[in-house]
């Protein structure tokens, strides 16, 4: 209950305000749900309170009812009326009610219903709407670091337009032995780039699950510069390895983007960038020596660690790297292979 006291200050209302005021409320109030046709209350509202309920931290949607929807001062933050509040959105049936009416505006598969009908699409505009109305304000830079991620959202096969994907998983029997089995998972892939500083997102892109996340390498770095444009600039990228593809990486170049990737051993870059860091012959280390501390009460203590990189430049033995039909003369004996960098850490 604490959580929700809290949200009753001013701190509550200035969010609120300056979300109406750089023009945020005005993108998700635009957002119906193609799927949705009859509507007692406008759709945005079920969003907001879906919202709010992240924001404070409510790790079911159980606590909604009883702690949210029967809350007065908070349903009309969001929209809602002092009637629909005490007295519901419709009479309709009541006369046929048995016993008392339940506490709350609504019960939880009404908001779960109207958030699942809401348009892919439409939230995605919405999410880079917003990420470009909040640049305006100048919370980002001139020049920004980006790192890209992404993250399974698993639904059900009846999800319009999702993906699937097979994978094994390890599940334990009643005797405790570990078996592995094939399970299919239905849903969407989100990937994002969020800025570095401030963990601000700066753009958002949805694919289906089985889609490999190179596939929207591209697509998203181009929304966050879409995003940015006019107000920062995007110098660097920083990218998971499911990212690594020589083709886009050379597009992210001649886009003056830097772009750091973690490097896969199988590689023939890595062997040579290796080679050539522990040759020792005409390379510059790097060198931090530095102290953390562990664990909590008694138990922690301090912990000495070094780190020794190297950087490596001009490494020729990347083939990938280049535009598509680079990679198809890399076998002619004229081939000539772009100058790659490499940090390698060896120690």
């Amino acid at each position: 209950m604490g959580c929700i006291d809290s949200m009753k200050g001013p701190g509550w209302m200035t969010f609120f305000q300056f979300l109406q005021a750089v023009g945020v409320m005005a993108l998700v109030e635009q957002v119906h749900g193609r799927a949705i046709y009859r509507a007692m209350v406008p759709v945005v509202q079920y969003g907001l309170l879906y919202g709010v309920k992240t924001l404070v931290g409510m790790e079911s949607m159980h606590a909604l009812a009883g702690l949210l929807c029967s809350d007065e001062a908070l349903m009309r933050l969001v929209g809602f009326k002092v009637q629909q509040v005490s007295q519901g959105m419709c009479q309709r049936g009541t006369s046929q009610q048995q016993g008392e009416r339940s506490p709350g505006l609504m019960y939880l598969d009404t908001v779960a219903k109207h958030i699942v009908k809401w348009d892919l699409r439409d939230l995605e505009a919405v999410f880079n709407g917003s990420i470009r109305a909040v640049a305006k304000v100048g919370v980002f830079g001139a020049t920004v670091t980006g790192i890209a991620d992404g993250t399974d959202l698993a639904t059900t096969a009846g999800s319009t337009g999702c993906g699937q994907v097979t994978r094994k998983v390890r599940i334990e029997d009643k005797r405790g032995r570990e078996h592995k089995i094939e399970v299919t998972i239905y849903g969407w892939k989100v990937l994002w780039l969020i800025d570095a500083a401030t963990k601000i997102p700066l753009a958002v892109k949805v694919g289906k699950i089985d889609d490999h996340a190179t596939h929207w390498t591209r697509a998203l770095v181009a929304q966050a510069r879409t995003n940015l444009a006019g107000v920062a600039r995007l110098h660097t990228v920083i990218f998971a390895k499911g990212f690594l593809a020589g083709s886009d990486l050379w597009w992210l170049e001649q886009h003056g983007i830097i772009f750091v990737v973690p490097a896969q051993t199988t590689m023939a870059v890595v062997v040579d960038a290796r080679a050539q860091a522990s040759a020792g012959e005409d390379i510059t280390v790097g060198r931090r020596v530095h102290t953390v501390r562990h664990g909590q009460g008694r138990t922690a203590g301090p912990e000495r660690l070094e780190t020794e990189v190297v950087g490596i430049t001009a490494l020729t033995t990347s083939d990938q790297y280049g535009p598509p039909e680079h990679v198809r003369h890399a076998n002619r004996r004229d081939f000539q292979a772009n100058l790659l960098n490499a940090v390698v850490g060896r120690k």
